[in-house]
């Protein structure tokens, strides 16, 4: 037993049809597989004990990820290899545990992200350079926050990386800003254009994945 709760962070991904489900159905699917693994999690104390499970950049349903976060504490030595173990022997298909270890950043270190969108659209060849063309001046979109809707350039705040074609379909890999402040969902960049050039069209003609996550300098991977 440690004299005080251990820290752990957790990198895992969602696939599949679990990109569908919801942040707060998350939350509760992975308390619930926290009961089913045994793992020696910290609970508050108090009327209702929970763990206490602090999740990194929500995803908008729909969106897949190979680089997702939570933290939460143990009471007891374990190892990041017993975590995942114990973890993907109960997570539904759709979530793995990726890696455990004890976190030395932040959530709020968050600065960018990566993300790869795949269009399903005629002749994805003709669009690579429209795109490319679309996508190298503003960026204008209006953005919805709590506090009302307002129309911002995002064009600062993205970075394309790469458009291409691979097995018939449009991929645009992108490194968006992530910070609280400024954050960038790719939605912003398939609803631009879709407006713009008409693709992809349909809500079911695209995925999104994030595949990676940085820090503030947009280089340095986050862990």
């Amino acid at each position: 037993m440690l004299s005080q709760p251990q820290k752990i962070r957790v990198m895992f991904s969602k696939t599949g049809s679990l990109k569908f489900i919801s942040h707060l159905d998350l939350n509760r699917t992975v308390k619930s597989a926290f009961l089913r693994s045994r793992l020696p999690i910290w609970y508050t104390q108090g009327f209702n004990p929970h763990p206490k499970t602090v999740f990194s950049l929500p995803l908008s349903v729909g969106t897949a990820s190979l680089s997702e976060f939570m933290d939460f504490r143990v009471t007891e030595e374990i190892t990041g290899e017993q975590i995942c173990k114990r973890l993907n022997e109960v997570f539904p298909e759709g979530l793995r545990a990726l890696e455990a270890y004890t976190p030395t950043t932040k959530f709020h270190d968050i600065g960018w992200a990566d993300y790869e969108v795949r269009m399903e659209i005629a002749d994805p060849s003709d669009m690579v350079d429209p795109v490319k063309q679309a996508l190298s001046g503003e960026i204008v979109i209006d953005k919805t926050t709590k506090i009302g809707t307002r129309t911002i350039d995002i064009a600062p705040l993205t970075r394309v990386d790469d458009i291409f074609v691979e097995n018939g379909e449009l991929v645009l890999r992108l490194h968006l800003s992530a910070t609280t402040d400024n954050y960038v969902n790719p939605k912003y960049i398939i609803d631009f254009l879709t407006s713009k050039l008409g693709i992809p069209g349909e809500k079911d003609d695209y995925t999104v994945c994030r595949t990676a996550v940085y820090q503030a300098d947009g280089e340095t991977i986050f862990r």
